[in-house]
C-alpha cells in the first residue's frame, strides 16, 4: 500500500472506547491518509495480522506503531513485530515518569542495539509535557529537554508541540523550525490554552499554528503529522459530528501546509533539506 509524504494521521488515542475496525472507518470516511497506531490501548492492536487486515479493508496504511510510557522488551519487540507487519516506518516510545527508573534504563540501555538490528525504523521519543528546547525545567517525565533527546539518546523527536511551553515554541522553535526538521519523524498538531488544557482542535485557542505550518512548509518537512485530540465525552458519541470535525481538521491542515506555494527563495533550501534530513 503506497505511502505518501507529509501524510495527515489519526492517532487512535483520538478516539478512546471506540473499537479499532471503527477508527479506521472514521479515519478513512475523514479524508486521512493513514493511522498513527497506539497499540497499549487497545488488546486487539497487538494482533499483528488483525491489524493488517484493517489496514487492508479500509485501504489506510498504518505509518506510526506507539508504545507506552512503561516500556520494556515484551512490549518493545511486540511493537517491532507489529512495524513488520504493517511496514509501519516509525516505532514513537512515550517519556516515562521521572520516578520510573526500570524503564528509563531499558531504553538508553537497549535502544542503540535496537536501532543498529532495525535501521529501517525512525526510533523516535515524544516529548513530554512542559518541555524545553535547551535548558531543563523541573521535570516531571524523563526527555523533557528536546535537544538532549536528539543528541544525548541519537533518537528522532516526535514532538508534541502542545508539550512545549508557549514561549519556547513561538520565540524559538518557530523560528529556527528549520534547524530541527530533519531531527523530526513525527508532528502532534494541535492546540492548548495557557493553563495547558492541551490537544483541542487547532483553531481554538493560544498556539500560532498557522505560522508554524507555513514555516514547516518552506522548511521541506516531509513526515507525518498525526491528530490527537481530547473530545468531550458528549462529542465522542455523536459519530456524525465528530466526523464533521475530523474533516475540518483535514480541510484546515491542506489550507495552511499542503496549498501553500513556496517561491523561489524556498526552493534554495531543497538541496540543503535533502543532505540534512537522514540523520
Amino acid at each position: 500500500m503506497e505511502k505518501k509524504e507529509n501524510a495527515l494521521l489519526l492517532s487512535t488515542d483520538t478516539l478512546p472506547n471506540y473499537w479499532l475496525d471503527l477508527i479506521f472507518s472514521i479515519a478513512k470516511s475523514a479524508w486521512f491518509d493513514g493511522i498513527d497506531l497506539a497499540m497499549r490501548k487497545w488488546f486487539d492492536a497487538r494482533d499483528e495480522e488483525y491489524v493488517q487486515s484493517l489496514s487492508l479493508k479500509h485501504e489506510l496504511p498504518v505509518y506510526i506503531i506507539q508504545t507506552s510510557a512503561k516500556l520494556n522488551q515484551k512490549e518493545l519487540d511486540k511493537a517491532l513485530d507489529l512495524c513488520q507487519a504493517t511496514n509501519a516506518e516509525t516505532l514513537c516510545i512515550n517519556a516515562p515518569k521521572l520516578t520510573d527508573f526500570k524503564a528509563y534504563w531499558f531504553i538508553t540501555d537497549n535502544l542503540k542495539s535496537y536501532k543498529d538490528n532495525n535501521p529501517d525504523i525512525h526510533f523516535s521519543i515524544i516529548n513530554p509535557k512542559n518541555s524545553k528546547l535547551f535548558a531543563l525545567p523541573i521535570p516531571e517525565f524523563r526527555f523533557s529537554n528536546i535537544i538532549d533527546i536528539v543528541k544525548k539518546h541519537d533518537s528522532y523527536i516526535w514532538l508534541d508541540i502542545c508539550n512545549v511551553d508557549i514561549d519556547s515554541f513561538e520565540n524559538e522553535f518557530t523560528r529556527k523550525i528549520y534547524d530541527y526538521v530533519p531531527y523530526i519523524s513525527v508532528i502532534y498538531l494541535s492546540d492548548k490554552t495557557k493553563d495547558w488544557k492541551t490537544h483541542l482542535l487547532p483553531w481554538e485557542w493560544t498556539l500560532e499554528l498557522e505560522s508554524f505550518l507555513k514555516e514547516l512548509k518552506k522548511s521541506w518537512y516531509s513526515r507525518p503529522i498525526s491528530i490527537k485530540l481530547d473530545f468531550k465525552p458528549s462529542e465522542l458519541a455523536n459519530k456524525e459530528k465528530l466526523k464533521k470535525q475530523l474533516k475540518k481538521v483535514k480541510t484546515y491542515y491542506d489550507k495552511f501546509f499542503t496549498n501553500v506555494e513556496l517561491d523561489d527563495e524556498d526552493e534554495n533550501f531543497k538541496n540543503a533539506w535533502d543532505n540534512k534530513k537522514d540523520k
